[in-house]
C-alpha cells in the first residue's frame, strides 16, 4: 500500500494498527504518521507500528519521537512468529482500552451534566436565578457567606385577606393545598413582567423588580385580576372567593447572603422593604386592594395610564418620616371605578384642605365624594377622620399634614 492509500485508509478510520516500513522516503514515513497521530491531522487515527533493520536505529528513534507505538526490527524471526503476534496484541489492548476509557468518560460527562442540570433546577426553586445573577455567582454552590450587593429596586407584598379565620376551618393538608393551588395561578405573572419572588411568608408574597418601577405596579394589576379569574373557579367549586391586599415602595436595598457556614440563606436588609410590608397593611386600613408609595409613583413613566389617586402621607407609629400614598384603582368594578374618576378632582381638593389642617372644610368635601358611592371606602376614612379631628384634638405636636396610622 502506498502512502496515500495509507493516509486515505486512516483518515476514513478503515484501520486501527499500521505497520509502516522506516526505510521508504522520509516524507512518505512522516506523512503517514502526521495523518495517525491524534490532533494533528483532522478525523484520522491509528496506532503506528515501525518496523526496520537494526542500521537505521536513528529512522525509528525519529519515528518514536513523532508518536509512534512500538517497533519491530526486520528481517522477523520466522522461527518465533509469536513474538509479533504478542507487539500486536498488546497495540490492539491498548487501543480497545483507550476505546473503554473514552466511552465510560463520554458517559460519565453526559451524566455529570445530567446530575449538574438537575441540581441547577432544584436550587432554583429555593434561589432564584436573578438573585444569584445580582450577587454576580453561576451557582447556588457558588454562594458565600456575606456575599451581597446593593441597588434601587421595588419591593411588591401581598397578603391573603383574613386567612387565619380561612385557615382554620380547613385541614393541615387542605391549608397546603389551598396556598399551593393559589400561588400557582398568581405568582408566574411576577416572572412574566420582569420581578422574582424573593420568599413565601405563609400567604404573604415578597417579590423585587429591579428594574422599572412601572413593571411592578403592572404585575401588582395584573395579580389582581388573576385573583379574579382565580375566584371564579372557587365559585364554582363551592368555596368562598378570596381577597388580596398588595403594597408597592421603591427604594434602595441591600440583598446578600446571612447565617454561618452550615446554615445560611439569601435576604433582602431595608428600610423599603419594611414600607413595602406597612404600604400593603394600609390597604386594610383604607379599604383598598393596592397601595403604592410616592416612591413608586415618581419613578413611573410619563402617560403609563394607570388610574392612581393620591391619598395624602402617612407615618407608621414612633416613625419620624412620612410616605406619601397612592391608591391603585383600575381593578375596582366598573361603576366604582367610574365613580373615582369623576369625583377625582373633588377628592384632591379635600384632600389639600386635609393637609393643612382644615378638617371641618375638608370633612365636608369627603361627605360628598362618600355620598355619590358608598363604596368609596377611602373618601368614607377621611370624612370620619375630618370628624374625630373636629371632636377631639389630634396630639400635641404641630400637624405636618400626615396621618399617624398603626399599622398591625
Amino acid at each position: 500500500m502506498s502512502a496515500q492509500e495509507a493516509i486515505r485508509a486512516i483518515e476514513a478510520r478503515e484501520v486501527e494498527v499500521v505497520l509502516l516500513d522506516v526505510t521508504q522516503r522520509s516524507a512518505d514515513v512522516f506523512a503517514v504518521l502526521k495523518a495517525a497521530i491524534p490532533g494533528t491531522r483532522g478525523r484520522g487515527r491509528a496506532e503506528v507500528i515501525v518496523t526496520g533493520p537494526a542500521g537505521v536505529n536513528d529512522r525509528l528513534q525519529a519515528c518514536l519521537a513523532r508518536g509512534a507505538a512500538d517497533y519491530l526490527f526486520t528481517p522477523f524471526d520466522t522461527a518465533n512468529p509469536f513474538l509479533v503476534v504478542r507487539r500486536f496484541e498488546a497495540i490492539v489492548g491498548r487501543i480497545r482500552q483507550r476505546e473503554a476509557t473514552v466511552r465510560i468518560s463520554t458517559t460519565r460527562k453526559k451524566e455529570d451534566s445530567v446530575l449538574l442540570r438537575l441540581h441547577n433546577d432544584a436550587s432554583r426553586r429555593f434561589v432564584p436565578r436573578e438573585f444569584l445573577d445580582l450577587l454576580g455567582r453561576e451557582s447556588l454552590a457558588d454562594l458565600q457567606l456575606g456575599d451581597h450587593v446593593s441597588g434601587t429596586m421595588t419591593v411588591l407584598f401581598s397578603d391573603i385577606r383574613n386567612f387565619t379565620r380561612l385557615s382554620e376551618a380547613m385541614t393541615p393538608t387542605e391549608n397546603f393545598e389551598f396556598l399551593n393551588s393559589y400561588l400557582k395561578n398568581v405568582t408566574p405573572i411576577i416572572r412574566t413582567h420582569h420581578g422574582f419572588i424573593d420568599k413565601y411568608i405563609g400567604d404573604a408574597i415578597m417579590a423585587l423588580f429591579p428594574d422599572k418601577a412601572v413593571d411592578a405596579l403592572e404585575a401588582a394589576v395584573a395579580l389582581l385580576r388573576q385573583v379574579g379569574v382565580y375566584n371564579t373557579g372557587r365559585k364554582s367549586a363551592g368555596y368562598v372567593p378570596i381577597r388580596i391586599g398588595i403594597g408597592l415602595h421603591r427604594g434602595d436595598v441591600i440583598l446578600g447572603t446571612i447565617g454561618e457556614e452550615h446554615r445560611m440563606e439569601t435576604t433582602v436588609i431595608a428600610d423599603a422593604v419594611n414600607v413595602a410590608s406597612r404600604m400593603e397593611g394600609l390597604t386594610k386600613v383604607f379599604g383598598v386592594d393596592l397601595l403604592v408609595s410616592g416612591g413608586v409613583v415618581d419613578a413611573l413613566p410619563k402617560g403609563h395610564g394607570i388610574p392612581l389617586r393620591h391619598l395624602g402621607a402617612v407615618k407608621a407609629k414612633g416613625k419620624t418620616q412620612s410616605v406619601e400614598i397612592y391608591e391603585c384603582y383600575s381593578n375596582d368594578a366598573p361603576q366604582l371605578l367610574a365613580h373615582k374618576e369623576q369625583s377625582k378632582a373633588l377628592f384632591s381638593q379635600a384632600m389639600g384642605e386635609f393637609r393643612k389642617g382644615m378638617f371641618l372644610t375638608a370633612g365636608k368635601m369627603f361627605a360628598r365624594v362618600a355620598e355619590l358611592s358608598k363604596l368609596d371606602a377611602p373618601a368614607a376614612y377621611f370624612r370620619d377622620a375630618c370628624s374625630l379631628s373636629i371632636v377631639r384634638p389630634r396630639s400635641a405636636e404641630p400637624w405636618d399634614g400626615a396621618e399617624v396610622v398603626e399599622v398591625k
